[in-house]
């Protein structure tokens, strides 16, 4: 699908989208609220804080910010000296209300489904690899970029939904991020305790199994809990197994 800004890329890296259940001039006012100068960029705010981003709050339209000119720069921080990373996107071109495209990120593109429906899409656009090294940081910062830009996708279409003013609690979003990170140190552990070939199919299955979490499905805390007690209950048993089996 042909998309505005598409020439200025070298490659096409992904194009994500959402429904989302408002009308396109909700949308509209809440994704020029992009930026950290503006309304941050409705992702995992504890990640980017601790990558040293600084933004503002997230959870209303200010009236100042109503429009996307030709020009403006959305910086990723308002505490640039302290990121992991510096670096800001220029708005190259705007269609106002319909779309605009970032410089090194890509087409931002509103879709009007129906008056209560619209389709978000996000065509993030590739950028010149010339050497080794900076092919193997883009392919560290492709599964981020994902994730982030997932996140995002799904902040927009929470708020447009939701209206301006609902504030927005981050609890869930940690503690998803807790169930995942837990997740997988449990399965090392059980590599490291069961020698067994059905103990390594299982932790096999778990690690796909939490992908799909990680990757998937939406970022709900009962999803990664779940899959925490289920590996927590398998590592007691084995742990027990192991107990009974060892010679007294």
């Amino acid at each position: 699908m042909p998309m505005p800004g598409d020439h200025r890329a070298p490659f096409i890296s992904s194009t994500r989208a959402i429904t989302i259940n408002a009308p396109i001039a909700r949308v509209w006012e809440w994704l020029i609220q992009l930026g950290a100068d503006r309304g941050g960029f409705y992702s995992y705010w504890f990640v980017e804080h601790s990558l040293g981003y600084k933004y503002r709050a997230q959870d209303r339209v200010e009236a100042q910010f109503k429009d996307m000119k030709v020009g403006r720069v959305v910086p990723t921080s308002l505490n640039e000296p302290n990121t992991a990373i510096k670096y800001s996107f220029q708005v190259v071109e705007v269609d106002p209300g319909r779309y605009f495209v970032l410089n090194n990120w890509g087409c931002f593109l509103l879709r009007e489904i129906n008056s209560q429906q619209t389709r978000l899409v996000i065509r993030t656009h590739g950028r010149p690899l010339a050497t080794w090294s900076e092919r193997l940081r883009y392919f560290f910062e492709m599964p981020l970029h994902y994730i982030m830009e997932r996140r995002m996708l799904m902040g927009i279409k929470a708020r447009a939904e939701a209206g301006a003013g609902k504030p927005f609690s981050s609890t869930t979003d940690i503690l998803w991020f807790l169930g995942i990170c837990l997740s997988p140190i449990g399965i090392l552990v059980m590599l490291l305790v069961g020698s067994r070939l059905t103990v390594r199919l299982f932790a096999a299955l778990y690690s796909l199994v939490w992908l799909w979490v990680f990757l998937i499905l939406d970022p709900i805390p009962i999803y990664g809990w779940l899959l925490c007690l289920i590996i927590a209950i398998h590592l007691a048993w084995l742990f027990k197994t192991r107990a009974r089996s060892a010679p007294r």
